[in-house]
């Protein structure tokens, strides 16, 4: 039989060294990568309080800052936990960056605040040639940028998690919320053409530059989007802030084409405009806030597969949203079910099925079926392909 790798229990982390289960003490002025380097499946890295460098992962160079490990396995991940405030903050580029040059997975960080670089917080560099990044959880942890869209004051942010051929990825809050705040220019996450699962739970976010979560597949960027999406309890207010968008980037939650799994978004709340110290940060005569939800395709890529909306709530303050809150077409099947609630602040749609562009063309294929629960609760216009119609008129 072939020998078993065998590595440490547990290892220690401070802002100047690391201890591995059985040994001394070490300097090391990168000890989180050198202790995902000694790990095996199963070891906890206890991480002391404290600030620490950026990190990066499975990068085929030797550098200090780069941990060269095929991380866990599935049922034994290696755990990177902080003890107290534990912050990895981003310089130049990424607070923490994922390559497969050398092949890994499986690595859990718990307990960690991610200050972003000026790229992003975590960075899960584009794959092809059928790899992926599989098996990467983060729990209780934290994305926190320091951009004050009221003021233009605070350091350049791009990202919170932007991630290419995810597979089995979850960004969750266990017994207190994860919070995503202050990024300047885009999005909370951008996801492109998962390979997997994707699970984004219990999440807290507020005034980032684009969307709170973009997931694509566009067909130009590698293969298919597969595996079932699930986002899920998140509490997202005031997106669409950057600047270098005339304040209008994009929908809070936006689904983009070509996603062949199934597309649950249960027990979101949306909040836009309510905040009074927010409400200056839109285009000359035009009103604060975009959009609620949106699910599209652009006529080059495939539909979405089945999207189910179930017991959310979105509501913009009287006077603001530009666009629909909930806008839907290109996707092959539509549930609405349970009690969602969405509440236009102004003239524009609560809710558009196969929306339409100027002309009345629609904006992309047609959804297949479509179901809309008797519960839903609309304060606003409902369009079905542009021409109005009563909630009652929709698909049950």
């Amino acid at each position: 039989m072939p020998a078993v790798a065998t590595g440490p229990a547990w290892v220690v982390c401070s802002p100047t060294g690391l201890q591995l289960s059985g040994r001394a003490k070490k300097r090391s002025a990168h000890p989180i990568a050198e202790a995902l380097q000694e790990a095996r499946p199963g070891t906890v890295v206890w991480v002391k309080q404290g600030d620490y460098p950026p990190l990066r992962i499975g990068f085929d160079n030797n550098a200090p800052d780069n941990a060269r490990t095929s991380g866990g396995r599935p049922g034994a991940p290696i755990v990177v936990e902080g003890r107290g405030r534990v912050r990895i903050l981003g310089t130049g580029g990424d607070a923490i960056s994922i390559s497969q040059a050398v092949p890994n997975g499986y690595i859990t960080f718990r307990n960690i605040e991610i200050r972003p670089g000026e790229r992003s917080g975590v960075h899960f560099f584009k794959l092809s040639g059928g790899k992926k990044h599989e098996g990467y959880h983060f729990e209780n942890c934290d994305i926190i940028a320091d951009f004050d869209h009221r003021t233009g004051r605070g350091s350049k942010s791009k990202w919170g998690v932007w991630g290419h051929s995810l597979s089995d990825f979850a960004f969750v809050g266990v017994g207190r919320p994860a919070r995503v705040e202050n990024i300047r220019f885009e999005h909370g996450f951008y996801l492109q053409n998962p390979q997997g699962s994707i699970r984004i739970e219990r999440v807290h976010a507020r005034r980032l530059g684009r969307t709170f979560l973009q997931l694509t597949s566009r067909r130009s960027d590698g293969p298919p989007g597969i595996g079932d999406v699930i986002v899920r309890n998140c509490l997202v207010e005031d997106v669409g802030l950057s600047v270098r968008d005339g304040y209008k980037g994009g929908s809070a939650f936006t689904v983009a084409g070509g996603l062949r799994g199934r597309l649950l978004f249960e027990h979101n709340t949306y909040r836009a405009g309510f905040d009074r110290s927010l409400l200056r940060l839109t285009r000359p005569g035009q009103p604060y806030g975009t959009g609620a939800f949106v699910a599209w395709r652009s006529w080059k890529d495939a539909p979405n597969g089945e999207l189910i909306l179930r017991d959310n709530d979105f509501a913009f303050a009287p006077g603001c949203g530009d666009r629909p809150v909930v806008s839907i077409g290109g996707c092959q099947r539509v549930d609405l079910v349970g009690a969602n609630r969405f509440v236009s602040g102004g003239t524009f749609d609560a809710l558009a099925l196969d929306p339409v562009q100027d002309g009345g063309k629609l904006q992309s294929s047609a959804n297949g079926k479509v179901s809309v629960s008797k519960r839903t609760r609309i304060e606003g216009r409902v369009t079905l392909r542009g021409d109005p119609r009563e909630p009652s008129e929709l698909g049950h």
